[in-house]
């Protein structure tokens, strides 16, 4: 009888971790990425400085401030600022340090290519992508490429994610594999 006692409540106490274990049916779609905190993006520094990469750093960041992280090989009162206002840097953002021959460093801040933010996991902007750009996702060979962009520029050149399923040779697994890696606008 003891025993009986002992068996019942240990399978009351698994009977909620059993219940909670098992699952609805229904699969989410899988993505491509996985989701960064809001506040936390990566900034890619190269040139003349110490250790160039990605720097995962707060939202709202300056481009000093991720620039410093990276050691400069200049010291900051000597950057060319003409042409650089210090701005908020995003997620995806390329600054590069270029030391000049009279000792002052221009930076300059672009954006980082579609391998690199691929890699990083960072979402795309559909909207800016070039042919070539599109052929580096996966599962894009030049021919779709070329598809994506003459869909697009047959559109008035505008092209959404939704507008992805209506290029020829992009199936429905395929849509959703490349629908996963861009920003939704």
């Amino acid at each position: 009888m003891h025993r009986a006692v002992i068996i019942i409540c240990a399978l009351l106490l698994c009977l909620p971790l059993f219940m909670k274990s098992r699952s609805s049916g229904t699969k989410p779609t899988p993505s491509a990425f996985y989701v960064l905190s809001s506040s936390r993006i990566f900034v890619k520094v190269s040139g003349d400085v110490v250790n160039s990469g990605a720097y995962d750093t707060t939202a709202n960041s300056l481009a000093s401030i991720v620039i410093n992280m990276a050691g400069p090989l200049c010291d900051e009162k000597r950057r060319d600022r003409s042409l650089f206002v210090d701005p908020p840097v995003q997620n995806g953002t390329a600054v590069v340090i270029t030391r000049k021959p009279d000792g002052k460093c221009l930076v300059t801040v672009g954006s980082m290519t579609v391998t690199e933010r691929l890699i990083l996991g960072i979402p795309l902007n559909i909207s800016g992508m070039s042919e070539s750009d599109f052929g580096q996702l996966p599962g894009v060979g030049p021919v779709l490429a070329k598809r994506i962009s003459q869909y697009r520029q047959l559109n008035g050149g505008i092209l959404s994610v939704k507008d992805l399923a209506a290029v020829e040779g992009i199936g429905e697994k395929k849509f959703i594999l490349l629908s996963n890696m861009f920003i939704y606008p």
